[in-house]
């Protein structure tokens, strides 16, 4: 591996006060995949207070002593690096961390304890690569193994169980088998992490390249999450509209949106009710309400894995208007506008592009619709056309000077936007005193 400076100099201190030193885990795994890996962490035998004994005059963070890891601060670019301890785990009693650790002087030891084989790789520029357990060979076959026993390693810590997904959805892993077995066994589990730490792993999942794949495959451990989203599966949607099930229309949708997280959760949460609210009538199936229903699972779903307002409410504004009819005409795109603003009707229009792209063949003419909308919203944008009060060449003030008072002021701007955007009025000042 060709290592950072700050790495390599942290490495060659603590070798030469006597300690061994190492980059473990994800970024050897993202060298040997052709990942240029964005940090590196370091393993030592050093024990903490070894550690800043060897960086005396260096800034040292402790992030973790009690765990083992100390932060130093490069004195060549201001950069962070964390050193952790060589260590083994005690007992998880809670599936989330270790009630004690132990400081060890064996890096095989250390090893032992992470989670996959393709994270439990050691090198430094002395000693080459380490791989005790097979992870190079498992990081060549795309397979996901646990080290050890997968049940110890997954009733350690339940986000683990996470982790895998997300690392099959990222990489394109296939789950060894005893990994496998052991993640639907201990799914339950996942109901003792904590909300942030489940929303981190889940968007990971959904803005991978295998994300489709996933959710079809594992639905029943997200489903532990998404309890929604389990009678989702095999649910025949009985209309000439739809070929897939629920699921599996869920999980094309989102592998076809652009990967935006708030995009990929609309399109996760944007069905999700419709089980919910399937009528079958006239040899037809229908879902009246059902965007309504799924924005409100969605939101309550967000919330409670702790997401933040402002992503709350984009999701759950997109699902609500996922079906609603976009037309293509230039006073309908200026009233999308007005109501969604030009971002936000951009990430509708992709909503719905990938909601028709997962339908049946002759929906998917639709396409060509939501495809004119943006063209022609761009087109709208571009020239500087009015659609919004704020635009209008009449304001407030000019109303006030007119004699008009309190919300009569705001409903006549309301009524001049309209009749601007109807083309019954030109946007200019001479043109809306006259109409007045």
């Amino acid at each position: 591996m060709k290592l950072p400076e700050n790495a390599k100099k942290i490495i060659e201190r603590l070798e030469a006060a006597g300690y061994d030193a190492y980059v473990v885990g994800g970024c050897v795994r993202d060298y040997l995949s052709g990942i240029t890996p964005p940090d590196y962490d370091i393993a030592s035998s050093a024990v903490p207070e070894e550690i800043k004994v060897v960086f005396d005059g260096y800034k040292i963070v402790d992030i973790g002593e009690k765990h083992g890891t100390i932060a130093v601060i490069s004195d060549i670019d201001k950069s962070k690096a964390e050193i952790t301890s060589f260590r083994t785990d005690g007992n998880y009693s809670d599936s989330r961390r270790p009630d004690n650790v132990t400081f060890t002087k064996d890096l095989k030891s250390d090893l032992s304890r992470r989670d996959f084989t393709v994270n439990a790789m050691a090198y430094s520029e002395k000693t080459g690569l380490i791989d005790v357990y097979g992870g190079e060979q498992d990081l060549k076959d795309g397979i996901l193994r646990c080290v050890g026993e997968p049940e110890k390693r997954f009733k350690e810590d339940a986000l683990r169980i996470m982790r895998a997904l997300r690392f099959m959805s990222e990489r394109g892993f296939a789950c060894e088998e005893n990994t496998g077995n052991a993640v639907r066994k201990l799914k339950n589990n996942l109901l003792k992490i904590a909300p942030e730490r489940i929303q981190a792993e889940f968007d990971r999942l959904l803005l991978g390249e295998h994300a489709e794949k996933i959710i079809n495959e594992y639905y029943d451990i997200l489903g532990v999450i998404f309890p929604e989203l389990v009678i989702c599966a095999g649910f025949d949607q009985r209309n000439k509209f739809h070929v897939y099930d629920v699921l599996t229309h869920i999980a094309k949708t989102v592998s076809v949106v652009p990967r935006v997280r708030v995009l990929r959760l609309a399109m996760f949460f944007h069905d999700i009710a419709k089980p919910e609210c399937f009528k079958f009538a006239d040899n037809h199936g229908s879902f009246k309400g059902h965007a309504a229903k799924s924005a409100e699972i969605a939101e309550k779903t967000m919330r409670r894995l702790r997401y933040d307002t402002a992503t709350v409410n984009k999701v759950k504004l997109l699902v609500a208007n996922h079906n609603e009819d976009l037309k293509s005409d230039e006073i309908s795109v200026k009233k999308l506008l007005n109501k969604f603003g030009f971002d936000t009707l951009l990430q509708l229009c992709e909503v719905q592009i990938a909601d028709d792209s997962a339908k049946a063949e002759f929906v998917k003419e639709e396409i060509k619709k939501h495809k004119q909308v943006i063209e022609k919203a761009r087109e709208i944008i571009d020239r500087g056309d009015c659609f919004t009060i704020g635009k209008l060449a009449l304001g407030g003030n000019d109303l006030i000077e007119l004699g008009y008072k309190g919300k009569e002021i705001g409903l006549k701007l309301r009524v001049l936007l309209d009749k601007v955007i109807t083309q019954q009025a030109e946007n200019t000042k001479e043109s809306l005193l006259k109409f007045i």
